[in-house]
């Protein structure tokens, strides 16, 4: 594939110098032509890019890009922690300790009660060396109690290889065009490898980005921490008693979130509701006051003149 590069570009030149001999017109259809093969050519490199593959040759530089049996996996390792204090300031700070001496550092937080009520709580998403991730995991848990422990891993071998496959292809093939842009002997033909160059650099950006992302989720696990101050600890095993009484206590916190987040709505809604208010009473007296006014329907005259409104008599014949 490179020495056919290196023929077509002398061939362009070579077409492109016989054109000064044959007039404007001959110079009009060598530059068409060398243009045409010069796009079809970067081209095909563009499409060598996009499938990952470069030729015979491309395809065994490719090999030596690959993860060696050396390389360990590439996994990202992701866990959730559960926590619960009577000390929550010492337990906090034994926490926090645990991640400075992993290599550790906090992400986000979020923290919400008060001390003075005894319901303080507070939520850690910590990025934890991959290498140190066992480590912190064992040394938090012994910084409070562990009520509850999730975890996850998520194998990316094939996707990272494919990355750096599909990377080191491109690089070839930015190359190529670079060689070709050297040789190009007319602005037409530098044009369309500057566009087939620019798309390469696009895609080279791209896949760039994706592997510095999947990068650092596999250099640093992801570790979130949920720590509540209690009064009481959770037994590691609880019984049904006791489950029955957290699950009663978390029902009752949830219904009274609730409450809350109604009357903080409701005082929200409050002007509006004062506004509706005095619109419908409006409107109702009104109505009122509109069939006050309509003249009220006279009942038909009887055919025996009696208009009193009562029913008809009738006698009774002998």
């Amino acid at each position: 594939m490179k020495h056919n590069k290196h023929w077509l570009a002398a061939a362009l030149a070579a077409a492109l110098f016989a054109g000064l001999f044959t007039g404007c017109g001959g110079s009009s259809g060598a530059t068409a032509t060398s243009a045409a093969a010069v796009q079809e050519t970067a081209g095909s490199a563009m499409e060598d890019a996009a499938n990952g593959t470069d030729g015979g040759a491309g395809a065994a530089d490719l090999g030596s890009g690959a993860l060696t049996p050396q390389d360990s996996r590439k996994i990202i390792y992701n866990a959730t922690l559960w926590l619960e204090t009577k000390q929550f300031d010492q337990a906090s700070a034994d926490l926090l300790e645990a991640a400075s001496q992993a290599g550790a550092y906090v992400q986000s937080s979020e923290s919400s009660g008060s001390a003075e009520q005894g319901n303080r709580s507070v939520y850690y998403t910590l990025r934890v060396p991959a290498e140190n991730y066992s480590e912190f995991l064992n040394a938090a848990a012994q910084a409070a109690n562990l009520i509850r422990r999730s975890e996850s891993s998520q194998d990316v071998t094939a996707e990272y290889v494919d990355l750096e496959a599909r990377l080191a292809s491109l690089e070839q093939q930015r190359q190529r065009l670079d060689e070709l842009a050297a040789q190009a002997e007319s602005l037409e033909d530098l044009l369309a490898i500057e566009s087939q160059r620019s798309e390469v650099q696009y895609q080279i950006e791209s896949y760039t980005g994706q592997m510095n992302v999947l990068q650092d989720q596999i250099s640093y696990s992801t570790v979130d921490v949920y720590l509540d101050e209690v009064t009481e600890l959770t037994p590691q095993s609880p019984s049904f008693v006791s489950r029955v009484g957290s699950a009663f206590r978390g029902s009752w916190n949830g219904f009274v979130s609730v409450v809350q987040e109604l009357v903080i709505g409701l005082i929200y809604l409050l002007p509006f509701l004062v506004v509706a208010a005095v619109v419908i009473a409006l409107v109702v007296l009104l109505a009122r006051r509109a069939a006050k006014k309509r003249p009220q329907p006279v009942p038909p005259k009887r055919p025996d003149g009696d208009n009193s409104g009562q029913p008809p008599k009738y006698t009774q014949l002998k």
